[in-house]
């Protein structure tokens, strides 16, 4: 029997760009089974377009923050496999199916794959270099590979960074496949531009080492 994909979405008022997310998640050539949307107490259009997908598994809350939502996805997936898009990002169509045959056909327990950065300039698509980022935006794994690490954490800004590292540390196999797969869009609202973000990880820094500090012990 073939295992189900759930991908994960959180979504805090994202009706610029949020469309367009979906349909790369629906255009994949190796669907997503299941599509979780946490609605993160959205006050623009976001409950409307959201509307326009029947398809979708909408859970609609006070704003509780991106990594509380992610995790409320995480614990309502029912597949065995588990991706993740933010709203305002893009999926190269064969996503899916390229993660899904290196998680079968590799002796790894987690796929994950380059980023590229773009931004929309008069309408066209202007692509930076391509990257490895330690973020959930572009991982492939099973959902009980991912619980045996755990939940992200909620108090830092770049918990998937700890989330990464933990992994790593626990000795979980992964390997990153050459080929783009997921696109970060770069606009003037993005969570990873500005100074408090970029505040917010030196926190990070911090506990990045004391975690390393306790996995050494």
């Amino acid at each position: 029997m073939n295992k189900k994909i759930t991908t994960i979405m959180a979504v805090y008022n994202g009706e610029k760009y949020l469309a367009e997310a979906i349909e790369s998640v629906l255009s994949q050539t190796h669907s997503s089974d299941e599509i979780i949307v946490i609605n993160d107490g959205s006050t623009d259009a976001t409950a409307d377009i959201l509307n326009n997908y029947p398809e979708l598994i909408v859970q609609t809350n006070t704003n509780q923050g991106m990594w509380k939502s992610l995790n409320q996805g995480i614990s309502m997936a029912t597949g065995e496999y588990l991706t993740f898009i933010d709203h305002d990002d893009l999926w190269h169509k064969d996503k899916n199916k390229l993660q899904l045959e290196h998680l079968q056909t590799s002796d790894i327990e987690m796929s994950f794959c380059y980023i590229q950065n773009f931004t929309k300039i008069n309408g066209h698509l202007e692509y930076a270099d391509k990257q490895v980022v330690a973020t959930q935006a572009g991982i492939f794994i099973e959902k009980s590979k991912f619980m045996d690490v755990g939940y992200f954490g909620t108090s830092l800004v770049a918990e998937s960074m700890l989330w990464f590292q933990k992994a790593r540390l626990m000795g979980l196999r992964q390997e990153c496949l050459v080929d783009v797969l997921a696109y970060r869009r770069v606009h003037e609202t993005n969570m990873t531009r500005g100074r408090a973000y970029n505040d917010g990880l030196v926190d990070v820094a911090r506990e990045l080492i004391r975690q390393r500090k306790l996995f050494n012990k």
